[in-house]
């Protein structure tokens, strides 16, 4: 749909996964609350939830866009960056940024046997450090439901395959398990689940921000679109590209639901690199000034 938005109306937003690009959701918020729009709740997963949860706590859009840059560029964070995916300039095959493509990083491995044994013995690729720093260094110590705009978080339940909407409950471990990349990140257990990102296949919370609320649903895409390959010869990589296709083709289906969308244009920065962060909030500002003004999907 593409109704119409009003100043008056109530909004619910919806931000989507995507990692490194999801720092545009901060950029995207300063351009709805700029259009004179009320932000009346918030759905997020993944990166998203994250970002959701930064503005849901701390609703001064320029401060938390300061402190997250902060963060980004601290020594602590870009320990952790240098230590999960290197810095030694990409070859033109792997990437760009001078950081390595995880792609490439993980078929390099796995082809040479090095990480067999982790894939089919540890939960994960990667310990949860990371994320844990993450959250605790910018989330509030806090429950869900002390938001000061109403907060969902979405992430999956491994052991029952079901998505799981929380409303409460410890907002650090519930926005560390909506971001924990299945696989590469360990699961998180909270009250008998086994928690991790859903956003793998449904990386834009639109239906579940439609069952939360009657408000109009503004949903925010910081996704990359599924790019037409050369080749693709190995079992792994078949694998792989069932997975960014299926993902492709669920988010154009749920896309549907969602009554505005905010497409950000990150095409061109790895869900990886947080190497220029404030290029990516920049993007996301100008998108929504776009949306919502250029296009004249506010109304007076």
């Amino acid at each position: 749909m593409n109704l119409a938005l009003r100043p008056s109306d109530h909004v619910t937003l919806a931000l989507g996964g995507g990692g490194a690009r999801g720092v545009a959701h901060l950029g995207a918020i300063e351009g709805v609350l700029e259009a004179g729009i009320t932000i009346n709740r918030i759905a997020g997963i993944s990166i998203g939830s994250i970002a959701g949860a930064l503005y849901a706590f701390e609703p001064e859009i320029h401060s938390l866009q300061h402190r997250t840059l902060e963060f980004l560029q601290s020594p602590d964070f870009q320990s952790h960056h240098r230590r999960l995916f290197g810095t030694r300039p990409a070859t033109e095959d792997e990437s760009t940024g001078g950081v390595f493509s995880w792609y490439h990083r993980l078929t390099g491995y796995v082809r040479g046997n090095r990480l067999v044994h982790q894939v089919v013995s540890r939960k994960s690729l990667l310990s949860g450090d990371v994320l844990e720093d993450v959250v605790a260094q910018l989330l509030p110590d806090a429950d869900l439901a002390d938001a000061q705009v109403p907060l969902r978080v979405i992430a999956v339940d491994l052991l029952s395959g079901r998505r799981i909407v929380f409303d409460h409950g410890p907002l650090r471990t519930l926005v560390r398990a909506s971001a924990s990349l299945p696989g590469i990140f360990p699961p998180v257990e909270h009250e008998g689940m086994l928690l991790c990102d859903i956003g793998v296949f449904n990386s834009l919370p639109v239906l579940s921000a439609r069952l939360c609320a009657e408000d109009f649903i503004l949903a925010v895409d910081v996704s990359s679109e599924l790019k037409p390959i050369s080749h693709c010869d190995t079992a792994l990589d078949v694998l792989m590209r069932m997975d960014e296709i299926g993902e492709a083709q669920f988010r154009s289906h749920v896309e549907q639901s969602a009554d505005l969308i905010i497409r950000v244009n990150v095409a061109d920065t790895e869900w990886y690199d947080f190497s220029r962060p404030e290029e990516v909030l920049a993007a996301g500002l100008a998108a929504a000034r776009s949306t919502l003004g250029t296009s004249s999907a506010v109304a007076g």
